[in-house]
């Protein structure tokens, strides 16, 4: 491990400064790069941004589907607060499904949501004490990109610490081994001098121009399977309300019904998935990633998107080419980096790092959490002339891990196992569990956000508490639930369960077992699925898990279902308090219930197939209500 040192402050006294000369240079001008350019301008730096934008054509862009955790950062270091909750398309969450392939409707699937209220006018709004706040925690919505990143491109020429050359590219990177400017040169439409800058960042996307140039590009070295997928996705024009028939409606465990349409829609099938987004303008974004061992037919990624498509009747009559706007594809979607920030003054963010699926929409939210710490990191170097080592070195690590942690989550669902609901439950709320398990520390980051609208100057000594305390806790590898152990160990941990819950899934597929179909629906509110009714699933019927409200003031709430803990006289904002903080421990105790009675109930089942070669078929008989690949049920 690198000894931490002190180097002179590279940056110069403003007087002394060549024109050419910033504290950081950003290369690339998508959301990523636009966020860190006013991320390092309101951090006091001067920035200059650079990309060759003005000649090429808006691109309707894939990362539509902002989390919450992304609109934290957009509506205030991005200053899109006013542009996301007047010009974007409010979702109700994500939906997840599998089995719908070759049916009409979503009746006999097994299903598994997050309803993303609360969506003003909503009871908890209304006793919200900070709005901002609120809309930064809870509202979850999708953009189109395009629209967005114009909106930022004008907070950044308005900014003063900007310098925006849109119409250049980097020709070359010439990094100094010393504390002198690193160098880099342009060309473009015009003839623009090198720039030196005391920092990089890049944000190139998959140009990827330091992991090539510095050889980070870590699948070339680590790859240890030969998982890799293509993605192909369109966005398409005309698509309303009406173009959504009532198969799109689901009936939720409360007796209401809700428009699956309205969430971010993901179908499963082996060795596939497909999103459906629906974005404003009544456009909407559909994509296909699929595993390249398991390609879905002969021909070009074009063609295969389609076919993928025709699979899935439930989207007949709601796209077609007639109404495509724009069609993108990559072949190879996955890679990943060794290095994110080095204390030789340079940095990667977003896919000019790493990406791995477009599942869970943590492209850019990713890259938002590395960007505030790399942010960190630089703002104390070039104020200080200190390079913080040991904040360099667990940003590297936590970060490797956070994205190894992504490809875990995507690896099993891409095999067979994802037809087995069990499998498809378990993995799921394991998911979930990690994503919330850092839940405070996202409180306490959206806190300071809103506080300071990404100006350091504008920190109270509590903030810089915060602050520090954010630092050290805002990977997913390093959540206090944890208790201590390292990032590559949880993310083994990970690994190894969901390995353990696909095997029996797919030892169970192949003995003939099929369990029935399961539907879970949580909330931000209703976060604990109701697993202990696992052992009593019964064939012919859908198994409905889904979680009860927490907070729901009991006078809200149908007659007869309100609890004791709804009557408590506590305020609804201390409710929320107290599910934020045990849901992670509820889920983790949810998925270990339920690894547990899957293990048992795979072993009796195994026991009972070496004894008696026919109660294996018996039990199969007895459990199956999925539908086969066909459409049909099984016999």
């Amino acid at each position: 491990m690198p000894t931490s040192v002190k180097i002179r402050p590279h940056r110069a006294p403003p007087a002394s400064r060549s024109k050419t000369y910033s504290d950081v240079v950003v290369v690339g001008a998508g959301i990523v790069g636009l966020t860190n350019a006013l991320q390092f301008a309101k951090r006091g730096l001067d920035v200059t941004l650079v990309d060759n934008i003005a000649s090429r054509k808006d691109s309707y862009k894939v990362g539509e589907s902002f989390l919450v955790f992304t609109s934290a950062f957009l509506r205030t270091v991005g200053e899109l607060d006013r542009f996301i909750s007047e010009d974007s398309f409010i979702k109700l969450g994500v939906w997840f499904t599998v089995g719908a392939e070759h049916r009409a409707e979503f009746s006999g699937t097994t299903e598994w949501a997050v309803n993303a209220d609360p969506h003003p006018p909503h009871y908890l709004f209304d006793h919200a004490p900070d709005k901002k706040w609120f809309r930064c925690m809870f509202l979850d919505m999708q953009i189109a990109r395009p629209d967005a990143e114009a909106a930022m491109r004008d907070a950044v020429r308005r900014h003063p610490n900007i310098r925006f050359l849109d119409d250049v590219f980097v020709e070359s990177i010439a990094l100094s081994e010393t504390d002198a400017p690193h160098r880099l040169t342009l060309a473009g439409t015009r003839d623009e001098p090198p720039l030196e800058a005391g920092w990089i960042m890049d944000c190139s996307g998959r140009n990827r121009l330091l992991a090539r140039q510095l050889d980070h590009r870590a699948e070339r070295r680590e790859r240890d399977d030969e998982f890799q997928t293509s993605a192909a996705w369109g966005q398409f024009s005309h698509v309303d309300d009406a173009k959504f028939g009532e198969q799109w409606r689901a009936l939720l465990a409360s007796g209401q019904r809700t428009p699956r349409d309205l969430y971010t829609v993901h179908l499963w099938g082996v060795g596939y998935w497909i999103w459906v987004i629906r974005l404003s303008q009544n456009r909407i974004s559909v994509g296909v990633t699929f595993d390249l061992r398991r390609t879905p037919a002969e021909g070009t990624l074009r063609e295969q998107f389609w076919a993928l498509i025709g699979r899935h009747p439930v989207l007949d009559g709601i796209i077609g080419e007639e109404t495509l706007l724009e069609f993108q594809a990559y072949r190879q979607v996955q890679h990943w980096t060794d290095r994110f920030v080095s204390a030789k003054r340079y940095a990667m963010a977003g896919d000019a790092g790493s990406i791995i699926d477009a599942y869970y929409s943590q492209g850019i939210a990713l890259a938002l959490v590395s960007s505030w710490h790399i942010a960190n990191v630089m703002e104390r170097q070039v104020k200080t002339g200190e390079a913080d080592h040991d904040y360099i070195d667990r940003i590297n690590e936590a970060t490797r891990q956070d994205w190894a942690m992504m490809r875990n989550m995507v690896r099993e669902k891409y095999t067979p196992a994802i037809e087995d609901s069990r499998f498809f439950l378990l993995s799921h709320i394991l998911d979930m569990a990690i994503f919330w398990c850092m839940g405070r520390t996202r409180a306490k980051l959206t806190h300071w956000l809103v506080r300071t609208e990404g100006y350091s100057d504008r920190q109270t000594p509590e903030l810089e508490r915060l602050r520090r305390n954010v630092e050290r806790r805002l990977f997913y590898s390093r959540s206090p639930y944890w208790l201590g152990l390292s990032p590559e160990r949880v993310q083994r941990l990970q690994r190894y369960l969901q390995r353990k819950i696909a095997e029996r899934a797919r030892w169970r597929q192949e003995h003939g077992i099929v369990p029935p179909p399961l539907k879970s629906v949580l909330s931000v509110t209703a976060p604990l699925p109701r697993i202990w009714r696992l052992p009593f699933a019964r064939s012919g019927k859908v198994l409905d898990i889904s979680a009860r409200d927490l907070v729901q003031p009991a006078a809200q709430r149908a007659d007869g279902t309100a609890t004791w803990f709804d009557h408590l006289p506590i305020p609804i904002n201390t409710k929320l308090d107290w599910v934020i903080g045990l849901r992670p421990l509820g889920l983790l105790a949810s998925f270990a219930f339920g690894y547990v009675y899957d293990a048992l109930d795979t072993t009796r089942r195994k026991i009972a197939t070496r004894s008696s070669p026919t109660a294996a078929g018996t039990s199969s008989r007895l459990t199956s209500d999925l539908p086969n690949r066909a459409g049909g049920s099984h016999a």
